[in-house]
């Protein structure tokens, strides 16, 4: 109990907050440094990586436009010509006297030009014809040339003539059916429809082959294996040329978020691997390719544990500063506090009249101050206080002695009462003793609650007054059912309905008053109904009547022509506020007063708890 009265003090909470917050504001602090700095690493290489991006991209578009250049200087030559000249319509014995030719021509550009694999030119009569620098052949395999003939890069040679259409992972043995898997690479294939200079049709397809390994090399020389494998995928996801060569032709397990324009850059995380990496892909401006690279995570790791340790270091240096610092200051600044809770404590045990000597010249010292002002004033006032006691209960006796019981009232009434009797007054009798029945429950019970059927008798009582008071000209109705009589309500809620109603009625056009309480149950609500036979309310002065009734104002006797008449008036009635006042303060705002349109008179529910004795109600 001893170590936790320590944690209650003021100068250990102080301190322990302190810290706490000081601990937590260096932790969010080095969690934004660290996260910061994470950040700033992976965007620095990000930058690198597009910088590399940049450069295969130039590289790449100034390759193609080397391989355009030499497509269109191969055609130049006359021998060229001759053989496009109606290509279509030529034999194969025809196709194959070009065969020499064409070789030496491929041979020539292959050995000027070492990134040139092999050099083809098709027509679809003739099938394939051409090879390397150091072979050459003629496939005219009808296999093959459906195939060909009908691949969508055939297709977009022809269709955007003469423009240069790139195609990646085709393999050596798709030209060459003498190569296969294990002997043959893959080519980047860039071909283009061509056709003689003076023929309107495009007759054949020209195709430059480049070594995808040279393709690679543009990107990959410099590339560690430890960075992470970059390649190049075409629109349909597939590797066209990758730093790793059995990769190429698959399926890319990763693909760019989204399609965008020539030079749009992106990347994300892939966490879902068993080797985490980030994905970085860049798109090409010629061949409508990307560009990717995946990085392992574990790159940067090394370089976020040195900013990791340093982190952890200003951390624990800066704790222990702030710690000491604060240990330090608090108990200083807690001094005066702990001595005035001492002060205050000698109060409490009944020691008046202590005082501080010494005043800190602080805010603590204005609280000091105070507290001596404070202290003196009650030692004052406990003296004045025992004054005004001596002085209350002289008063007291005093008032004692001139006291009326409420049952000399009672007597009072009971001796007129009699005096009339004896005269044969029997007005003044049965007025009497409906006054002593109305009077007898506000004197004798201080129970703020009684049962439906007191208040109809409190209310019969009231009635009998009233008709005495217009000569009889009041009907009284009651639509109660007896389950309903032992339901407790507040006591005299009806009398101001009922003397409002009664108020309202002699607006009416009828010489008698009639009033009719009916009471309807449903769900645990009781609804208590007081219908009058007045002139009735308005649409407007119902809706704000009820609106009133529901903000709970009121309003003064003097606007509203009296204290309860709101039956062809526009006021609310300070009756009527007090009621719905009261029964909301019992049992809250789903309570209270309505009133009801009406054809003829006016109609107030009053909405209570269908309670019984001992029961109580949850308050929403």
């Amino acid at each position: 109990m001893k170590k936790l009265g320590r944690f209650q003090s003021l100068r250990t909470q102080l301190i322990i907050s302190f810290m706490v917050t000081s601990l937590l504001v260096l932790l969010a602090a080095s969690y934004y440094i660290y996260s910061y700095m994470q950040d700033m690493i992976r965007d620095q290489n990000e930058r690198f990586l597009y910088q590399q991006f940049q450069q295969l991209d130039h590289n790449v578009h100034s390759l193609i436009n080397d391989v355009d250049r030499l497509s269109s200087l191969f055609l130049r030559d006359d021998e060229m010509q001759d053989l496009l000249v109606n290509l279509r319509d030529k034999s194969e014995l025809e196709f194959l006297d070009y065969k020499n030719s064409l070789h030496a021509r491929i041979a020539t550009f292959i050995d000027n030009y070492s990134y040139v694999h092999s050099i083809y030119l098709t027509a679809e009569n003739q099938g394939v014809a051409g090879g390397t620098g150091m072979t050459t052949l003629v496939h005219s395999d009808a296999e093959w040339k459906e195939r060909f003939f009908t691949s969508e890069a055939y297709l977009r040679s022809q269709a955007e003539y003469p423009k240069l259409i790139v195609e990646g992972a085709f393999h050596e043995s798709f030209y060459n059916p003498y190569k296969t898997a294990e002997t043959g690479g893959t080519v980047i294939s860039m071909m283009r429809g061509t056709r003689a200079i003076y023929d309107p049709r495009v007759s054949a397809t020209l195709i430059f082959n480049v070594d995808e390994r040279y393709f690679a090399s543009i990107y990959a020389s410099s590339l560690d294996t430890e960075d992470g494998d970059m390649y190049i995928v075409n629109d349909d996801g597939m590797i066209v040329s990758s730093s790793r060569p059995e990769r190429v032709g698959t399926a890319s397990p990763y693909l760019p978020q989204e399609q965008g324009e020539a030079g749009d850059y992106g990347s994300y995380d892939a966490t879902g691997e068993p080797t985490p990496v980030q994905i970085v892909y860049y798109k090409l401006q010629d061949a409508g390719w990307y560009a990717m690279k995946e990085v392992p995570l574990s790159l940067f790791r090394e370089q976020v544990y040195s900013i990791q340790r340093m982190m952890i270091l200003v951390f624990l240096i800066s704790l222990c500063v702030i710690f000491a610092t604060t240990y330090v200051w608090l108990k200083k600044m807690t001094r005066p506090l702990l001595d005035l809770s001492d002060k205050m404590k000698d109060m409490g045990r009944g020691e008046l009249g202590v005082t501080f000597d010494e005043v800190p010249d602080n805010e603590l010292g204005t609280v000091i101050r105070r507290f001596n002002e404070m202290s003196l004033g009650i030692v004052d006032l406990v003296e004045k206080n025992n004054a005004m006691q001596e002085q209350k209960r002289e008063l007291e006796i005093e008032a004692l002695q001139y006291q009326i019981n409420p049952h000399f009232l009672y007597n009072t009434l009971n001796m007129i009462r009699w005096m009339a009797s004896m005269i044969k007054a029997d007005n003044i009798v049965n007025s009497v003793v409906a006054l002593g029945n109305i009077l007898r429950p506000a004197f004798t019970s201080k129970d703020a609650m009684c049962t439906l059927a007191d208040e109809l008798k409190y209310l019969e009582n009231y009635v009998k007054i009233i008709n005495w008071r217009f000569n009889n000209s009041v009907e009284f109705e009651l639509e109660v059912a007896d389950d309903h009589l032992d339901c407790q309500v507040p006591r005299f809620i009806l009398q101001p309905l009922v003397e409002n109603a009664i108020s309202a009625a002699k607006q009416g056009a009828e010489y008698a008053i009639r009033i009719r309480i009916r009471t309807v149950s449903e769900g645990g609500l009781l609804r208590i109904s007081v219908i009058d036979s007045g002139a009735g309310l308005s649409d407007d002065q119902l809706e704000e009547l009820n609106r009133r009734l529901d903000a709970g104002e009121r309003r003064d006797a003097a606007e509203t022509g009296g204290d309860t008449v709101v039956s062809g008036s526009s006021g609310s009635g300070i009756g009527l506020h007090n009621v719905n006042k009261r029964i909301r303060l019992y049992f809250g705002d789903a309570y209270g007063l309505r009133f009801e349109p009406r054809e003829q008179g006016a109609e107030v529910v009053v909405r209570l708890p269908a309670l019984r004795k001992d029961e109580t109600v949850n308050r929403p």
